[in-house]
């Protein structure tokens, strides 16, 4: 059973909050962390697909973080990240060998907790003690952002965590159920009539150039409410559980730039690919004394391997990396656009042209752009 995907899970859920619930009014804030990790650990042993493949990845990934941050101790955390990745580039990369690792390591959701995992090891300081187990557990275990997301920071959970019981308010149930109630509407009602009655009213192999066009915005569209859908539900459950959940999804198809795009769409990837791929590339290239008089260059280096980075994240597949490195150059190209502006002190594009206009006429190219690599992405173009 799959997190959201089966009435099953709805059932098994509203025990899970309803236990929570009951149990504040029973045993104090301390106590939280715990309850939780019963939840977790019921929900992977008795619906998980593969729940030993999970509990071998997390006892992989602390050692692991123990190892190379605590006795290792090397000066460069890539060999670290390297390390942790090895499950997810095993199983993306479909390597198989005689003991089948990649087998042993595959599970659904895999790529977000590898993430986490990374995320964790690159914020941690040279000194710091390791994560308590239990808020380690919970950090990748945590039921509804166990299967798609957001990709959750270790700090932010664990102050969450902190809060437990005290965030069970009659107001923070509120909030919850209706992010709940929103998710249900975008995945199961909106995507659900998009699915049956847009995305396949022409065949995917057609090469009719109208057909084609349906299908790209069909598909988009589709995208969005599916995977916003998830979002919402993970958030709401996670509230009425007392866990705050960050918000993965404001308004994308209002994005004037592919950079406003990503911090609209699927905003925890986006953050993540900032703060823990991008930024640290930057600061190497910054340091490359060939391109020390290229800043422009350095950025939008950055941003097309950042892309493409992306693009890999969800799998070595051909429309899934060029999907990721047009959105690189969607960014390089408006990363240089922004920067001209800058230096004639004017919009170098649009003149004088009303704000208004330019945002509409900005939102129009960005959903049209977008459209294109979804489709892309989807693998559904005949070409």
């Amino acid at each position: 059973m799959l997190p959201f995907s089966s009435i099953d899970f709805y059932i098994l859920i509203a025990l899970f909050i309803g236990l929570v619930v009951a149990l504040k009014f029973l045993l104090s804030n301390a106590y939280y962390k715990y309850v939780l990790a019963l939840l977790n650990f019921s929900f992977l042993i008795f619906a998980f697909p593969k729940p030993y493949h999970f509990f071998v990845f997390i006892v992989f990934s602390y050692a692991g973080i123990y190892l190379f941050s605590t006795i290792l101790k090397f000066s460069l955390k890539i060999w670290g990240i390297l390390f942790l990745l090895l499950p997810m580039l095993l199983v993306k990369l479909e390597i198989r060998s005689e003991f089948d690792l990649s087998h042993l390591l595959s599970f659904a959701g895999l790529s977000y907790a590898t993430f986490r995992v990374i995320g964790y090891f690159m914020d941690r300081a040279p000194n710091e003690k390791m994560a308590d187990p239990i808020t380690y557990f919970n950090f990748l275990a945590f039921t509804p952002t166990l299967l798609i997301g957001p990709i959750e920071r270790y700090g932010r959970f664990k102050t969450s965590q902190e809060s437990g019981f005290l965030s069970i308010t009659t107001e923070n149930f509120i909030v919850g159920w209706n992010a709940l109630l929103k998710g249900i509407v975008f995945k199961y009602i909106i995507a659900e009539v998009i699915d049956r009655y847009w995305l396949n009213l022409f065949p995917e192999t057609s090469k009719d150039i109208l057909h084609m066009a349906n299908n790209m915005y069909a598909y988009y569209f589709y995208l969005f409410f599916d995977f916003a859908g998830y979002s919402f539900m993970a958030l709401g459950v996670g509230k009425m559980m007392g866990i705050n959940v960050p918000v993965n999804f404001t308004n994308p198809f209002l994005a004037v730039s592919p950079q406003d795009f990503w911090r609209r769409f699927h905003i925890s990837l986006g953050d993540w690919l900032k703060d823990y791929f991008f930024t640290p590339l930057y600061v190497f290239l910054t340091r490359k004394k060939s391109l020390k008089k290229y800043p422009v260059l350095r950025q939008n280096i950055a941003l097309i391997l950042t892309f493409a980075l992306m693009g890999c994240w969800n799998g070595f597949r051909f429309n899934y990396i060029l999907s990721g490195l047009l959105f690189g150059i969607y960014s390089a190209v408006h990363n240089s656009y922004s920067i001209q502006c800058k230096k004639k002190g004017k919009d170098v594009l649009f003149g004088n042209l009303h704000p208004l206009a330019v945002q509409i006429i900005s939102i129009f190219i960005m959903f049209n752009l977008a459209a294109v690599a979804m489709y892309i992405f989807s693998g559904r173009s005949p070409y």
